[in-house]
This record gives C-alpha cells, structure tokens and sequence, in this order.
C-alpha cells in the first residue's frame, strides 16, 4: 500500500515538473518570437529597393536596404549623358613679331565639348524622426573625374607650331583659355583635354521620402546636396597640365563656376521587392 502511494505522489510531481518545462518552453518561444518580430520592424537588412533617379548628375540606379529604424544604406551609378556643345574660345599666345611678321595668328579657335562621365556613388540616410521621411545624407561619389571635355583643331596654329617651338626666339607655346586654365595646343594644331576634379569626392545632401519604403511597395524621393570637388586641374591627352590665366569671357566660365562645389538636385523612383 505504501509503495502505491509513493509511485502516485511520483507520478503527480512528475506531471508538475513536465507543467514546469513546457510552461517554461513557452516563454522562451514567445520571447524569441517577440525579438524575432521586432528585429524584422526594426530592419536590418532584412529588406531591399530598387530604384532610378534623374537630376543634376544625369540619370542614375541604384538599390538601397535599411539598417533598423533610423538608417538605410544605398550604392549605386550615375550616367551623365554626353551632351555636345560649341563655343569660341581665346586663344594664348606670345611670339616676337620681329620674328615671324607676317603670322597669320588666330585670336580664337572653335572648340567642341562635353560633359558625359559615369561615376558610383555609396551613401548613407540618416532618419532623425521615426515618424517622418526628412533625412540627411553623406557619402562618397567615386569616378568620373573628367569633368569637361574639349576638342578642337586651327591649320593656322599647326603652321606656326611647324615653324617654331617654346625654345626657339622666345617663342611660347599657344593654348586656349578656358575660365581660369590654359589647354595647350599640340604640335599639329589640335587640342584635347578639359577640366578634372578628384576622382573622390564627399557628398553630403537632405531630403524626403525613404530610400526603402516602409508601408508601400513604391516610394518616392526629393534630394538636394553638393559634392565637394576639391581643386579643379587641366589635363590633355598628350602632355603636361596647363597653367592658370586671367579668366576668359566665353560660356565654359560659367561651367567652371560650380566646379569647387558641384550642386546635386534629383528625383527618385523606387520598388521594394522584398
């Protein structure tokens, strides 16, 4: 009798343990489940968009995930399209004319250039209100360092190159004036360079709209920023840089303006695929 009471009493504290564990199971399933819940509101990298812009830089894609509630990371490129344009610009020279007195020296040259560059970019968004789409941004812009392009030929500076050099009679090499540089003619009378800036550039800009949409599977976004170029320099396709000169009156000046700090404006469109 005694025995079938103690293996009662056993089986009725056994029965409590087993009570015990899964009532402890349960709480430990509903606390990971709750932290797996918030980790998934929070988002970390747990969702990704797509998205194509057009603005100052040209057109550009890009894809973008969050990092919890207050940050998003995006990468991506940024086309701008190579659109050609005209211009005469002053040509500088210095020649002794007791030298060469009947130079037919032209003043100013016709020249072609461009503005087409691709460069990638890597910014981060900051959200300051959790409620709100304003955020603010900073980042690098990397490539496309040739900001200017320019093409251009003169028969009248190919003969004079043909007859003499920087080291003959004193004679100084002719180049075009483009705003404050000088691009130095070749020896057949062409000229090709334009104007570069860094090839890494900060950025920094503010906006709104999410750059991954919280709610919606298509978003929208406003920005306006700077990158921040550094010091422009001349370059040519077939020798040393240029040298600095008195501003020239021609429409690149105008361009050269913003080259220190080049102002951003652009729209976005995005999906969020997952």
């Amino acid at each position: 009798m005694d025995s079938f009471v103690i293996l009662i009493e056993f089986m009725i504290n056994m029965r409590k343990l087993f009570l015990l564990c899964a009532l402890c199971l349960l709480t430990v399933g509903a606390h990971l489940h709750a932290q797996e819940k918030q980790e998934r509101k929070l988002g970390y990298f747990n969702s990704f968009a797509i998205g194509v812009n057009i603005g100052t830089t040209g057109w550009g894609v890009d894809i973008a995930t969050p990092i919890g509630q207050y940050l998003a990371l995006r990468a991506g490129v940024t086309i701008m399209p190579n659109i050609s344009y005209s211009d005469d610009v002053d040509v500088s020279i210095d020649y002794n004319s007791s030298y060469y007195p009947d130079a037919s020296i032209p003043t100013s040259i016709e020249v072609e250039g461009g503005m087409g560059r691709t460069a990638g970019e890597i910014l981060l968004n900051l959200y300051p209100f959790k409620r709100s789409s304003f955020f603010l941004t900073g980042g690098a812009v990397f490539g496309g360092d040739k900001l200017i392009k320019v093409k251009g030929h003169s028969d009248e500076l190919a003969n004079y190159m043909q007859d003499f050099t920087n080291s003959v009679n004193g004679v100084s090499l002719p180049g075009i004036e483009i705003g404050d540089y000088t691009i130095p003619v070749d020896k057949n009378g062409n000229v090709s360079g334009g104007i570069k800036v860094s090839s890494f550039r900060p950025y920094l800009g503010l906006g709104f709209g999410r750059i991954v949409p919280k709610n919606k599977r298509i978003g929208f976004l406003f920005e306006l920023g700077v990158q921040i170029h550094g010091t422009p320099e001349v370059y040519t396709d077939y020798g040393s840089l240029g040298t600095l000169l008195e501003e020239a009156d021609n429409d690149f000046s105008e361009i050269l303006d913003k080259v220190t700090v080049y102002p951003v404006m652009r729209f976005r469109l995005c999906g969020k695929f997952f």
